[in-house]
């Protein structure tokens, strides 16, 4: 049979748990209103919460009304005491405390009390226990106060974060939804500009161009916002379809199915469309006779992605230096783990991407 030592342990435990797992401020104060009295026996208890430099007495359960609802100022309540003290306070006799404001208890069956700070190196608030007799609560009873108070600081602590986290979420979100808006208009003003001030074969020609790249970047946003992987073949496509011309064959695009995460696809198809940009500028991709090969595999579980432009232009050697190189390392070293080794070959550039899977997906051929 369960003495009433251990029934009061099991009590205890139950509420901190009951504590851990709270969702909003409210619940933590209702949890502490329907668990501490029964746990140390006291005839009223009362939350008090701090708010700037005063205490308000958020909740109560009692033999008679205490204070729910009020605020009184730091310095005039016992709570406030405990709170700007950072330590517990135990009264045997309220009237022969000058800590105690007696006009506030004059109505009140309060006759000892016991006030414990919550979070007691920077106090956010109080759980004052209440007796009608004279009582000198124990040690024991003081510790029963005190751990639900670090319970309560805990959660508290907890409730305010996963608020903080969801506001984030929620303001990156919004942050996400304006530059959608952006983007489509920044390729929408382009259009408009491309129709004013080019000649008209010209601006059909740069907005097949744009309309590609706005299919693209949509298609990416998508798929990334539905889950966290993207397949490679769908991610090379997006990237450099918006470079196909009229001559489709110009382009080969091959490989095994492999599925990236979203943070290898980011990194990879921002390379990707480093490459594509800067064969736009200088290589097969400037010229109509320019072809461009991109194949990829799988090779015991590191990707491998081969680019092969021909047919292109003579480039000098200083044209695969500078930011575009830098930012190719920064992507692929930095962010992939992994290599990459760009050099003129024939009458175009080559290039090979290699990094690590972070996610194991099973290729096929």
């Amino acid at each position: 049979m369960l003495t009433a030592e251990h029934r009061r342990d099991d009590g205890l435990l139950a509420a901190i748990e009951a504590l851990a797992g709270s969702a909003t401020i409210d619940d933590v104060v209702e949890i502490i209103r329907s668990n501490a009295r029964k746990l140390i026996g006291a005839d009223g208890i009362a939350v008090i919460l701090r708010e700037g430099e005063e205490c308000r007495y958020v909740e109560e359960d009692a033999i008679g009304p205490l204070w729910k609802g009020q605020c009184f100022p730091l310095t005039s309540c016992v709570s406030g005491w405990a709170m700007l003290q950072r330590k517990a306070v135990v009264i045997q006799d309220i009237g022969q405390d000058d800590r105690v404001p007696f006009e506030y208890y004059s109505d009140t069956f309060v006759r000892s009390l016991a006030m414990v700070p919550v979070r007691s190196d920077d106090p956010i608030g109080a759980i004052g226990a209440y007796w009608s007799d004279n009582y000198l609560a124990p040690p024991e009873v003081v510790g029963i106060l005190e751990r639900l108070a670090k319970a309560t600081a805990t959660a508290i602590e907890n409730v305010r974060l996963v608020a903080a986290l969801s506001r984030a979420l929620g303001d990156a979100e919004l942050a996400r939804d304006e530059l959608r808006h952006r983007v489509k208009n920044a390729y929408a003003a382009t259009q408009a500009l491309a129709y004013l001030s080019l000649p008209p074969e010209h601006a059909r020609a740069l907005n097949a161009r744009v309309s590609a790249l706005a299919r693209a970047h949509e298609l990416l946003d998508q798929k990334l916002a539905r889950g966290d992987t993207i397949e490679l073949s769908d991610l090379v496509n997006a990237e450099l379809q918006p470079y196909v011309s009229e001559r489709e064959e110009r382009m080969a695009l091959s490989g095994e199915q492999i599925t990236l995460c979203g943070e290898e696809a980011v990194a990879l198809g921002l390379a990707l469309n480093e490459l594509a940009t800067n064969s736009l500028k200088y290589g097969a991709l400037s010229v109509p006779s320019g072809r461009l090969r991109v194949t990829w595999r799988n090779d015991h579980g590191h990707v491998l992605v081969d680019w092969q432009e021909s047919d292109g232009p003579e480039i000098r050697a200083s044209a695969l230096e500078g930011f575009g190189s830098r930012l190719l390392r920064r992507l692929i070293e930095g962010q992939l783990n992994g290599t990459i080794l760009r050099q003129m070959q024939g009458p175009g550039v080559t290039c090979r991407i290699e990094f690590p899977r972070i996610r194991r997906s099973a290729a096929v051929n």
